[in-house]
């Protein structure tokens, strides 16, 4: 599965340039992938001191109102969307070490933590440190994402505002999609499951629907939850027809890869990946992009 460059999508968010310092209550959700990255391991510490100071760095930095999501792992993970992400991750190979409290750290964070039996071993022990310190760790059934988003906004009109902490730009997406237009909740920073198009970054999209705006209501499928599969893959070959440059309402994905072929092939040199992709692949693009929305 191709991977697309997430991070590219932070140029379309205009940045604020003064600095933000909310006054009054707060509860603060963490992404506990990012809050992984936060602390220095120290070799010759045990696991338990480790833990340790991931609570210690949170309430000092956070206070006491505080939840932490980390990613679920589905005892079946073969049919699982982040599988292909999980296997790329774990291209180092990194041995099983069985681990409790009391255990001396021998290898560094990176090795460890790249063997998903390890991470999730870990972040077992770490939770439990958490919940003792009275700091809420909501379930996620898979990706974190949607759940931190979603805690986040939920907890918010209880307090004077809500503070997300990560990195990742999904959660960004994911907040000004479901938040509502005056909420009291903001991002703070410091998609893995869907597949990419060879060529054809996020910002084009976005280009893509400022200029047609029409295209909206396509998208609008992907939010509706009794879509059925042709409704699905029709909304999103319209708009891959329109982002390869042809038009929607007179030629399809395999016409339009077709022409794009003739015109490149009098070409000297070209590559074939930036051809549209093929109805067939199309339809397994935009399935794996609703099944992600609607869950």
């Amino acid at each position: 599965m191709r991977k697309g460059t997430k991070s590219s999508l932070y140029t379309s968010f205009s940045p604020i340039t003064e600095d933000v310092k909310p006054e009054g209550s707060q509860y603060v959700v963490v992404d506990g992938g990012h809050l992984l990255h936060k602390i220095v391991w120290r070799q010759q510490a045990t696991f338990g001191a480790i833990a340790d100071r991931y609570v210690q760095y949170l309430n000092n930095k956070y206070g006491q109102d505080i939840a932490v999501i980390f990613d679920g792992f589905p005892d079946d993970d073969k049919k699982s969307t982040k599988n292909c992400e999980r296997l790329r991750r774990a291209a180092h190979f990194s041995p099983d070490v069985m681990f409790h409290e009391e255990t001396v750290l021998q290898y560094t964070k990176e090795k460890l933590l790249a063997n998903e039996c390890n991470k999730k071993r870990f972040i077992e022990l770490l939770k439990k440190a958490l919940q003792k310190a009275n700091i809420c760790v909501p379930q996620a059934v898979e990706d974190a994402d949607l759940t931190i988003v979603n805690t986040a906004i939920s907890v918010a009109p209880q307090y004077d505002y809500g503070r997300l902490v990560g990195e990742d730009i999904d959660l960004l997406v994911l907040l000004t999609a479901l938040a509502s237009t005056h909420s009291n909740g903001f991002f703070q920073n410091g998609c893995d499951i869907t597949s990419a198009l060879f060529g054809q970054g996020k910002n084009k999209f976005i280009s893509l629907f400022l200029k047609h705006e029409e295209l909206l209501n396509r998208a609008a499928t992907f939010l509706n939850p009794q879509a059925t599969i042709e409704q699905v893959t029709e909304a999103g070959e319209n708009v891959l027809v329109a982002l390869y440059g042809g038009d929607p309402a007179t030629q399809n994905l395999d016409e339009l890869r077709y022409h794009s072929f003739v015109k490149a092939a009098a070409k000297t040199k070209f590559n074939l990946a930036r051809l549209p992709p093929t109805t067939d692949a199309t339809q397994l693009h935009v399935m794996r992009s609703y099944h992600q929305v609607q869950t």
